[in-house]
């Protein structure tokens, strides 16, 4: 059993706020266009997405009507609404919900493409987690996974400013190693694998007098110098995340999955 560092209590109080208004959707989602186009191979007749860890909704609900495919969401939230608001939003009226515990969930069908984003770095065994992404996937599918890059200068404003927040994640996965060794273990071809992003300065607790002296002036430097350079030039000491794209093969050895 995968050890979870979150429950799903955590989760519901997490996303306890609106996030399905479609402004607010097209805006975050498209920060990432270009990773959804190496992600998505257009093709005439239906195509099958899943989101594992999927609620609130708003990635998947933009995938399905950029690119005309049929959503799933797998998620052990218990509320269903924000859902159904986010693909009402976005004119999204065929999809499917699964309320399920991912670790435990055996799936029935498998997908063009799945997807997860800030999901398995909150297990401790995050390469079991990683390997079960797979059995969701078709042969030839393409699959998408992002984490926070929480460790170098980000792992110590964390414990100065967020610390709470940073023990909720599995700093160990956050590296090319652990995705480029996921690849080499299920015979997967790397389709893209990189950092992104700027320097995520925000935080998620109330801050102190001495907190607040911290946050203020990263926040202006990081706003107006520090990211938009990072925006073109991003690295792994400083930016926000990390995102691996893969192809799964038709054929391991002659012999169809």
């Amino acid at each position: 059993m995968e050890k979870e560092l979150t429950t799903q209590a955590y989760w519901e109080d997490y996303y306890n706020h609106d996030h399905s208004t479609k402004k607010h959707i097209e805006t975050v989602c498209s920060r990432y266009d270009s990773f959804w186009d190496t992600l998505i191979t257009p093709n005439p007749g239906n195509q099958s997405i899943i989101e594992i860890g999927g609620y609130p909704g708003r990635y998947l609900a933009y995938l399905a009507a950029k690119y005309d495919l049929e959503p799933t969401c797998l998620d052990f939230n218990s509320d269903a609404t924000q859902l159904q608001k986010t693909f009402a939003s976005m004119g999204v009226s065929h999809y499917h919900l699964l309320e399920v515990d991912f670790n435990k969930h055996l799936p029935e069908k498998q997908y063009d493409y799945v997807f997860s984003l800030g999901f398995i770095e909150h297990f401790e065994n995050y390469d079991a987690v990683l390997d079960k992404h797979l059995h969701y996937l078709k042969p030839g599918g393409r699959l998408l996974v992002m984490v926070p890059n929480k460790r170098y200068v980000r792992r110590l404003y964390g414990y100065l400013v967020d610390y709470k927040n940073l023990k909720a994640h599995n700093l160990k996965c956050m590296n090319f190693k652990t995705f480029k060794a996921f690849a080499a273990r299920n015979n997967l071809k790397i389709a893209r694998l990189e950092y992104r992003g700027g320097f995520p300065f925000g935080v998620h607790q109330k801050l102190n007098v001495f907190q607040k002296l911290i946050f203020k002036p990263t926040r202006i430097f990081c706003k107006y110098v520090l990211n938009p350079y990072l925006e073109k030039h991003p690295n792994k000491y400083l930016s926000a995340g990390l995102v691996a794209v893969y192809e799964k093969p038709l054929t391991d050895d002659g012999i169809e999955y």
